[in-house]
């Protein structure tokens, strides 16, 4: 069954370019990537999947998410309460959704939120194209062609929401020592890809550290788990790998939300209904 899935931005959504500032004369900027088309294809599930080591089931049905019709990869972040979550990634196969991945992760400090600001220390809910495979991990077989192994001239820019080689703005040094471990391996959530101020940026899937207390908005898994999402983005490539997040009981109300809000967080009650 094909539905329209009102995308408003597009070209906005598409995966995040990496700026290279200084670059060698003759090197290429790298480009971005479209984001599909307009139409979604409604698949089918398994559903009621327990999480191990828990008797919780997933509060979802994964088919109802309105994406491309070219989607191949889902990973949905579900907020179990508190920091907790549990993370499914999905790979769409001959027209059905097939789980790939499932571990147990951590979000922001104080949970999720769809009205997030800079510093809350909260997690966005909504529906976003993933964009921008890196690490300071090297790359395994089957990564994706643009993974970038960073080092400390890798910046990701407040301003601009975007990873930098060579900038002097102010960011996250994602290639420093003090995220050894936990950026091994990491995704961008699509979250804010206007860069709009005060919204927050650096959103991240990532590895789990020692710390599991809770992150600053990012959703941290094992690393052993990261790894195999990055090969499931690594089979599809930019523009077709999607990430969703809602507590536990509401996603009901993202299921349609993808490239709403000038991909921000949608508006609403996201209160538990469990």
């Amino acid at each position: 069954m094909i539905r329209m899935a009102g995308v408003l931005l597009a070209g906005i959504l598409a995966a995040s370019p990496v700026i290279t500032v200084g670059a060698a004369p003759g090197a290429d900027a790298a480009s971005e990537v479209g984001a599909g088309t307009t139409e979604t294809v409604t698949v089918s599930e398994m559903t009621d999947m327990d999480v191990a080591g828990t008797d919780r089931a997933a509060s979802y049905d994964v088919e109802k998410f309105v994406l491309p019709e070219d989607a191949g990869v889902l990973v949905v972040v579900e907020g179990t309460g508190g920091v907790d979550c549990t993370v499914r990634a999905f790979e769409q196969v001959d027209g059905s959704w097939v789980k790939r991945v499932e571990a147990a992760g951590h979000l922001g400090k104080n949970g999720l939120s769809n009205d997030r600001t800079e510093g809350d220390s909260t997690t966005p809910i909504g529906l976003f194209q993933m964009n921008t495979p890196f690490g300071q991990a090297a790359a395994s077989d089957g990564f994706p062609a643009n993974y970038i192994q960073v080092d400390s001239s890798y910046v990701w820019e407040d301003d601009t929401n975007r990873l930098v080689q060579g900038s002097t703005a102010e960011g996250e040094r994602v290639g420093s020592a003090g995220y050894a471990g936990y950026y091994d391996y990491v995704l961008d959530f699509g979250y804010n890809p206007q860069a709009i101020s005060g919204k927050g940026s650096a959103l991240f899937l990532h590895c789990e550290g020692a710390d599991t207390s809770g992150t600053h908005g990012c959703v941290a898994i094992p690393t052993e788990s990261m790894r195999e999402v990055m090969k499931l983005y690594g089979t599809y490539g930019d523009g077709r790998c999607y990430i969703a997040l809602a507590p536990e009981g509401t996603f009901d109300r993202i299921y349609s939300s993808y490239g709403a809000n000038d991909g921000l967080s949608p508006e609403g009650d996201f209160t538990s209904s469990r």
